[in-house]
């Protein structure tokens, strides 16, 4: 029981330094403190990025469109495998009268340009949302590591067990500590999985894109 208990001050001073990084983005970086992923955060995927075709200056007729509301949904969703997904612009492209094609086309990756940021819109809100509850967790959890009593506090030595039921209690908050810390450090190891999501829709978004393109006659 000594050893467990006189573990707690180095415990609670390791755990405090390792957020002092978090807190420190929130003091000198706010920009970063909301963003958690390596990459600079873009907000919207622009036509430029991933499309070489005919200027998009519609981005919302489509809507009208059945076929294409339909398909648009399709393709983007990362259920859907990449391949399938191409098969189904091209059998859709095959279906077009010639003289419609590549501007039926030009509306279909209109709509997958705005479904595809539609969905990154809800992704990266979810990573910054969540990104913010850790930090503010962080602090609740440095803060309860420093005011962590150390074991002397209570009389513990080598020579001396100390009052059994303040011992039993501080055991109790360290425990609780230790599973708090282990906890946060769980959920913080998902963020830089979750920083991945963004980067494979803006992939999959320049997959279709140059499906679209290859269906295209100009």
């Amino acid at each position: 029981m000594r050893h467990v208990l006189r573990a707690a001050i180095p415990l609670a001073i390791g755990i405090s330094a390792s957020f002092a990084w978090s807190l420190s983005v929130v003091a000198d970086e706010p920009a970063k403190a909301e963003w958690p992923c390596v990459y600079r955060k873009v907000p919207v995927l622009s036509a430029a990025t991933i499309w070489d075709g005919p200027e998009i200056k519609d981005t919302s007729s489509w809507r009208k469109d059945d076929a294409i509301r339909k398909l648009s949904q399709y393709v983007v969703s990362r259920r859907i495998k990449e391949a399938d997904a191409e098969a189904a612009i091209k059998k859709y492209a095959d279906g077009l009268p010639a003289d419609t094609r590549d501007a039926k086309l030009t509306d279909l990756f209109a709509a997958i340009l705005t479904r595809t940021n539609e969905d990154r819109k809800v992704v990266m809100s979810g990573i910054e949302r969540f990104h913010k509850r850790q930090l503010e967790r962080s602090k609740e959890i440095e803060k309860e590591g420093i005011e962590l009593p150390p074991a002397n506090d209570l009389g513990v030595t080598d020579d001396s067990s100390g009052p059994a039921g303040e011992i039993s209690q501080l055991s109790s908050k360290e425990e609780k500590y230790k599973w708090e810390v282990r906890t946060f450090q769980e959920k913080q190891a998902n963020i830089p999985i979750a920083c991945e999501i963004p980067q494979l829709i803006d992939e999959r978004a320049g997959a279709l894109a140059r499906a679209i393109r290859a269906e295209m006659k100009s």
